[in-house]
């Protein structure tokens, strides 16, 4: 029989070490790992960070020195240097209250997830949608050379939205960070050097 998650979690190795550094969620290392990797975050960028709650990215992205936008369609206690915002990526008015910012952002991260169903491939299909869905707030409000990193689900579709994603950037891959659980199906494609298309 598995164990519970909450169980899990407490023999978890970045579990503990979130708790001991202060940070929100064990998250915070996946960024950590892969931004001392691919460098897509520096100091002085405006950062949006797409499925933020409760807001390990977003602290690490601050202690990078970034400015960050954060949106969560679930609640997200405040945090210095981070305006929130709560709202359904997938939405049209989560887009516009985006766009009354007028930021054009260095780096668009999203490690939001699905609301789990235990089915392996509703759970990818999902997880696909909103890695479409971070796509189009990158599209749309990445600066042209900027940074793009999203979480997807390891499965039949991951080939297809690669063939999508990748050619609106320089450098691209998938990369899995060592803080993301071994039996985890996750995945993070990264994409450098936007290719901005001319109209918005």
């Amino acid at each position: 029989m598995a164990k519970p998650r909450r169980t899990r979690d407490r023999q978890d190795y970045y579990y503990w070490k979130a708790k001991e550094k202060g940070y929100r969620s064990r998250a915070a290392f996946k960024l950590i790992q892969i931004n001392k990797k691919f460098n897509l975050i520096k100091s002085g960028y405006k950062v949006l960070d797409l499925g933020a709650s409760p807001g390990g990215w977003s602290q690490v992205a601050t202690e990078l020195g970034a400015e960050v936008v954060a949106i969560d369609i679930n609640p997200m206690p405040p945090m210095d240097g981070v305006t929130i915002i709560r709202g359904d990526i997938t939405k049209e008015e989560t887009i516009k209250a985006v766009r009354d910012l007028k930021i054009e952002f260095d780096a668009v991260i999203s490690d939001a997830s699905p609301k789990l169903t235990g089915k392996w491939t509703i759970d990818h299909l999902l997880s696909i949608d909103l890695a479409k869905a971070s796509f189009e707030f990158a599209k749309l409000f990445l600066r042209r050379g900027g940074n793009f990193l999203v979480k997807v689900f390891q499965g039949e579709e991951i080939e297809s939205f690669y063939r999508e994603v990748a050619p609106k950037f320089r450098f691209k891959k998938f990369h899995s960070p060592q803080a993301s659980r071994k039996r985890s199906s996750e995945v993070y494609f990264i994409g450098k050097g936007f290719r901005k298309d001319d109209q918005r």
